[in-house]
């Protein structure tokens, strides 16, 4: 794809770079302007700068007067901007409250063969559109909470989502039709992510990938250009069709902004932007309270898949990452699993979430985690952990009340 050629010339770059300017993690003084990872030659700032404005950029309709390049949009989408969702590269900065899902939340939609879309909607449910179209639907999101208690009688308390589809344009979702919640993830060291070698993520799992919630998109160019076309409705060379469902006759009929309506230059400026987006630096904790909060971390399991170090191939003066996943698929139990229309639970692998970055989310409320955003805390994230991860979160669950919040504590300094 030309996005992997440009990743390629990026990588060619990396030779001139002294092993010193590598520093994958990096205060973010403006989080309006975050930092790249290592400096940038004038014509890699050139394109990180144009990369940064198409990321903000709100796109219009096809046909919209004086819109220049940035027509396209819809007919139905969910944003009209990348940065309506990943705030200036940041994760969805939300708490998810019951109501209409936020912007930075799409519903993704799949069939019992955990691939095929829905015949009618695609692969996105669109809950947005440009004038003289309708959206696709409404999705209200409500919670029941759910009680409990820690062995040595403290109370915690977590929420279940569960959604409802309005106003749906083209009829009702089939009854196996796969919901599938997705809130917008942050993109710091997406590039550095990428440059891990297959050798060191390699699995059973077939569908694995680097990127999305489950694994299922194989690099960061992908995700970019799936995310233009289900999420924006504009097409690139890499990805050629929104997403009308194959029953939206109107939908597919809409007037184009251009073949593609991406333009190659804008799409790999965008794409080479968040390649080099710096990992959030957080506050250090005291020698002590690191050390013992990594012991925890250890101790209870995590770091069997939240790794703390991986290698990387390709950049000049860097051999490892400490991202803090093994980027690979995990059954983390019923309780996380996407259910079909008619309620049934259905069968899920997710990608370890990296937690570099957390404290950078946490420090910056509103914040949601998880897939869909149910946690309102990383202690509710952790609690959801169950299947894989069961043994994990009984451990943590077993703890002291001062190991716990010493766990926590180094969690949000990550």
């Amino acid at each position: 794809m030309r996005c992997l050629s440009a990743w390629a010339a990026l990588l060619l770059a990396f030779a001139a770079i002294p092993a010193s300017a590598v520093q994958v993690l990096q205060p973010f003084d403006d989080s309006r302007d975050p930092p790249t990872w290592r400096p940038l030659t004038d014509a890699e700032q050139a394109q990180h700068e144009l990369g940064l404005t198409v990321f903000n950029t709100s796109w219009r309709p096809a046909g919209a007067a004086r819109a220049g390049r940035i027509d396209g949009l819809g007919p139905v989408f969910n944003a009209a901007s990348c940065d309506a969702c990943h705030n200036n590269g940041a994760r969805a900065r939300t708490t998810v409250e019951p109501g209409l899902i936020p912007v930075s939340m799409v519903v993704q939609l799949g069939g019992p063969d955990g691939k095929a879309a829905d015949p009618s909607y695609g692969q996105v449910l669109n809950t947005a559109a440009i004038d003289g179209f309708q959206p696709e639907a409404q999705v209200r999101l409500s919670y029941v909470e759910r009680r409990g208690r820690y062995p040595d009688g403290r109370p915690w308390s977590l929420r279940a989502p569960t959604y409802r589809f309005d106003e749906l344009r083209l009829g009702p979702l089939r009854s196996d039709t796969v919901i599938k919640p997705r809130l917008a993830p942050a993109l710091f060291g997406s590039g550095l992510l990428d440059a891990v070698p297959a050798s060191a993520v390699a699995s059973d799992d077939s569908a694995a990938g680097r990127f999305g919630w489950q694994g299922n998109v194989p690099s960061l160019a992908a995700q970019t250009a799936q995310a233009f076309a289900q999420d924006m409705g504009l097409t690139s060379a890499d990805f050629a069709q929104d997403d009308c469902g194959a029953a939206d006759a109107r939908c597919r009929a809409a007037q184009s902004g251009g073949e593609p309506e991406v333009s190659d230059d804008f799409l790999t400026a965008v794409i080479a932007y968040q390649r080099l987006l710096a990992v959030p630096a957080s506050p250090p904790l005291d020698a002590s309270s690191e050390q013992a909060g990594l012991v925890l971390f250890e101790r209870h399991g995590c770091a069997s898949c939240h790794r703390g170090s991986l290698p990387v191939s390709g950049i000049e003066g860097l051999a490892s990452i400490a991202p803090y996943t093994d980027l690979r698929r995990h059954d983390l139990g019923p309780g996380l699993a996407d259910r079909n229309v008619s309620g049934k639970i259905q069968p899920s692998r997710w990608r370890t979430a990296p937690l570099w970055g957390l404290g950078y989310a946490v420090r910056r409320p509103p914040y949601a985690l998880l897939h869909d955003g149910r946690a309102r805390s990383i202690e509710e994230a952790l609690l959801w952990h169950d299947g894989e991860a069961a043994s994990a979160r009984r451990r943590f669950e077993r703890s002291t009340v001062a190991e716990r919040n010493r766990l926590l504590d180094w969690l949000s300094a990550r």
